[in-house]
């Protein structure tokens, strides 16, 4: 029964992240606001909130290692997702329509990602304004990236529309945040009935695909579209808020930081994720690439560290059967 129930919100997920990238396209063409804003902030901040109310539902079930397997699981399979689809739409080579644009929102995430990686497991555990080290940045580091992205684009050809995009986008997302309160609660029941089964596992896996799937649809989608700024703005700026969302939670768990409770599958999605983001930092910086084998390389290797860790949790999971 919780299996059809899992399946069921997750369908209904995919479906609401459709109508997202419908509306985020639309209001890109409407309005002279920057891809980036739209793309980085509102549709990525709208495609993360499963996460963020996955986060804080965990937190407070006294769950954080599933709240942290959900954050870095989700951004792990983002980029990975990533990856595949540009092995995919490879006579696209979206990332060569892409230059030069995201370079701060790549180096904000390798920043956090090497400073997480400090901290974890309480290797050093300092405070600063009564949350960690590595919260007090993240947080930083979003206020940054807010400011770069509130840039108008002039340049944008704007077309005139009747609908009201903007309504339209904030309903479809405060359904998401209710499916995504149920689709917690459905994977804390899985994850109680399957004690043996590590919740950092269940989060990667359960939680932390099924949460990223309105950022994969959404991708796909405007890929079709060729908004390729859309696209890959929403991919990057969705890793960046989600976390944000662990600040957040960090924030709300009382005694210890978050970022203590991590076990070694959690620094598997910590690692192959900073690897995944630097590989994807190079490829939208590096030149025009016609070559379609030597364009390919990065997300082949993506791609095949994603594949690498499905099997090591599949293992790890039947010897703890």
């Amino acid at each position: 029964m919780e299996l059809v129930l899992f399946l069921f919100l997750a369908g209904l997920t995919i479906y609401l992240s459709f109508k997202l990238s419908y509306y985020a396209d639309i209001l890109n063409k409407t309005s002279n606001i920057s891809g980036v804003f739209i793309g980085g902030i509102l549709l990525a901040g709208l495609t993360s909130l499963p996460e963020f109310v996955t986060c804080l539902s965990s937190i407070f079930l006294n769950n954080p290692y599933l709240a942290i397997g959900d954050i870095l699981g989700s951004n792990f399979f983002n980029i990975s997702i990533m990856c595949l689809f540009d092995i995919l739409f490879i006579k696209t080579m979206f990332y060569n329509y892409t230059k030069n644009k995201y370079y701060i929102i790549y180096l904000l995430l390798i920043i956090n990602y090497f400073i997480m990686y400090l901290f974890m497991g309480g290797i050093f555990n300092l405070e600063l304004f009564n949350i960690g080290i590595p919260s007090f940045i993240i947080i930083i580091s979003y206020i940054i990236y807010l400011k770069k992205a509130q840039e108008k684009d002039s340049k944008k050809e704007i077309i005139k529309t009747k609908e009201h995009v903007l309504l339209k986008f904030l309903f479809v997302g405060i359904l998401m945040v209710i499916v995504s309160i149920f689709l917690t609660l459905i994977v804390n029941l899985i994850a109680d009935k399957n004690p043996n089964v590590a919740s950092s596992f269940i989060g990667a896996i359960l939680l932390g695909i099924t949460t990223s799937m309105p950022e994969v649809i959404t991708f796909i989608a405007l890929i079709k579209m060729k908004s390729f700024d859309l696209a890959l703005s929403d991919i990057i700026g969705s890793n960046l808020f989600n976390l944000l969302i662990l600040a957040i939670g960090d924030i709300f768990l009382k005694n210890k930081e978050i970022y203590y409770f991590v076990d070694k599958e959690s620094m598997f999605l910590l690692v192959f994720g900073f690897i995944l983001t630097i590989l994807s930092f190079y490829q939208n910086n590096r030149k025009v690439v016609k070559n379609k084998l030597i364009y390919i390389v990065p997300s082949l290797i993506g791609v095949l560290l994603y594949i690498y860790y499905i099997i090591h949790l599949t293992i790890f999971m039947l010897r703890n059967q």
